[in-house]
């Protein structure tokens, strides 16, 4: 309830972009660092993820969309093995905010069935999170494939997780290595 309350005063004072970015990520942050110390337990930072997460969506769901002509059409998903949920559902507000338009797949959704979304959609942007977690798997080899299938989008991989070498990266993809880059670069277009 005390949660509640203080999100709520601070949308209501700050508006929910900035609750998110000046109050929400920061106690993220700690929290995660709480968790890494094991002074939290999972379960205890899953329910405030849930919490979040049911925010977000509220907030979305008030998004009146009256995409302008030079609105973008944008895919986002989470792969196979990726979690991080809420970042993905921050960017989809984000967009949506700005008047883009944005098919939302969710998680754990195969190149298979992203590829067959694409065909009907053909989005300006397909949009997608690889973290630590995700990197047990060959990153490089699923990055070209995302290149190769999807060559009419650029592909933007927000907290890229590549190995200390320079990554070379396809033409068609972007990296976004902090929420300010991805800021920065969704604020441009």
């Amino acid at each position: 309830a005390k949660f509640n309350h203080i999100i709520s005063f601070n949308i209501e004072n700050l508006g929910f972009e900035k609750t998110m970015l000046q109050i929400i990520y920061p106690f993220l942050e700690k929290l995660g660092l709480l968790w890494l110390a094991g002074s939290v337990k999972p379960v205890q930072e899953n329910f405030m993820t849930h919490l979040i997460s049911r925010k977000i969506i509220v907030a979305i769901d008030k998004i009146q969309l009256n995409p302008s002509p030079d609105s973008r059409k944008f895919i986002l998903y989470l792969p196979e093995g990726e979690h991080q949920e809420l970042t993905m559902l921050f960017i989809n507000y984000i967009l949506k905010s700005r008047g883009h338009q944005v098919i939302y797949l969710g998680q754990n959704i195969s190149l298979l069935d992203l590829a067959c979304v694409y065909k009907i959609q053909q989005p300006d942007y397909i949009f997608t999170m690889l973290t630590q977690e995700f990197s047990r798997q060959p990153i490089r080899s699923y990055v070209n494939g995302l290149s190769e299938s999807f060559t009419k989008c650029q592909i933007l991989l927000a907290n890229y997780v590549f190995s200390d070498e320079d990554p070379d990266v396809p033409m068609n993809v972007s990296l976004l290595n902090s929420l300010s880059e991805c800021m920065l670069f969704l604020n441009a277009i």
